[in-house]
């Protein structure tokens, strides 16, 4: 199959979101993949094809799914998604895939941005591996996919790109942050073990089950997990916090300004704009890209625009292994609300 063509696009913030969403009455054609799939064979729905939440469309949470970055592949979401087309991804289908560069829609979510997905019309999908449990996440909840496993510069993108979705889906669908669960917390309700604490549930290691999102929360210690947890956590809820703000603001109201502080790695800094280009150069040959500012009269080559330090560390820890040099930098600008 030839690259997938959008039905429709539309943007979440500074995340474009490309709607492909699986027709209604789609069924399998290949008879041994949807065995292998467990459905019935040929023939056979390829999508539950059923509103979310008891019929109503309406769900009561957002789960966010890691799945790997795919080698030299520039738009992950795309393959995804044609894989998806191609009755190449099994029994999984969710909402959203999710990366550096944008969005991938493959089911109804609720959204109202677009025809094919009007208000009250998110389905069911098969992304939490607890069946048709009623009260279960396949069929209450929104799934995002975000794709990882790459460069650092990719992986901070794409983490920056699914906290920006997951907030925008929070507040249209009127819930709280306590609304954002991991898959793992799916996992840890079908093995009959719930926590009073929704966060200890979204991060509870059950051997041999499924531990995702493995890349939000880079290990598997727990306490490592949790605290990489609560920062992703934090990072949805100040999107969806600038979001609730900028729409209590009247129509005549001025725009309020806040200061946002960003994290920067600095790679470099030089008199002659030449050295600069020689390292973006060497950079890029490394997978790195970098950007050159002007700073106190200098050719100064820097790495990214972090909202989270430690998305900052991450990526000096990474180009530092790389042989460069590498330090961290602050800005600070004004932010619209």
């Amino acid at each position: 199959m030839a690259i997938l063509t959008p039905n429709a696009t539309y943007s979440v913030g500074s995340v474009k979101v490309n709607e492909k969403i699986i027709p209604d009455g789609t069924r399998w054609q290949n008879d041994a993949k949807a065995k292998a799939a467990g459905f019935d064979g040929v023939g056979s729905l390829y999508k539950k094809q059923q509103k979310i939440s008891g019929g109503t469309g309406k769900p009561t949470s957002v789960t966010i799914h890691n799945t790997n970055d795919l080698e030299r592949v520039e738009d992950d979401g795309e393959q995804y998604t044609r894989a998806t087309y191609n009755e190449n991804m099994g029994s999984a289908r969710v909402h959203f895939f999710v990366d550096d560069l944008c969005a991938w829609q493959n089911l109804k979510a609720g959204t109202g941005m677009c025809k094919n997905d009007p208000e009250g019309s998110a389905e069911v999908s098969w992304h939490a591996g607890d069946g048709s449990a009623s009260s279960g996440g396949n069929m209450t909840s929104i799934s995002i996919e975000i794709i990882m496993g790459d460069s650092a510069e990719h992986d901070a993108k794409a983490y920056d790109n699914g906290a920006r979705l997951a907030a925008w889906l929070l507040h249209k669908h009127k819930l709280d942050i306590s609304a954002l669960v991991t898959h793992t917390y799916w996992v840890n309700k079908s093995a009959g073990k719930v926590f009073a604490d929704v966060d200890e549930q979204c991060t509870n290691l059950i051997k041999n089950k499924k531990w995702c999102p493995k890349y939000i929360f880079k290990s598997t210690k727990h306490d490592i997990a949790l605290r990489n947890w609560k920062e992703f956590k934090a990072c949805v809820n100040e999107y969806l916090n600038e979001i609730y703000e900028s729409q209590m603001r009247g129509p005549n109201e001025a725009k309020k300004e806040i200061t946002k502080t960003l994290y920067l790695v600095q790679i470099g800094s030089f008199a002659k704009t030449d050295d600069a280009a020689a390292l973006l150069r060497s950079l890029r040959a490394d997978g790195i890209s970098g950007y050159t500012v002007m700073s106190n009269g200098a050719y100064t080559v820097q790495i990214g625009a972090y909202s989270l330090k430690s998305n900052a560390e991450d990526v000096r820890t990474k180009i530092r292994a790389l042989g460069y040099e590498a330090d961290i930098t602050m800005r600070t600008e004004a932010v619209s609300l």
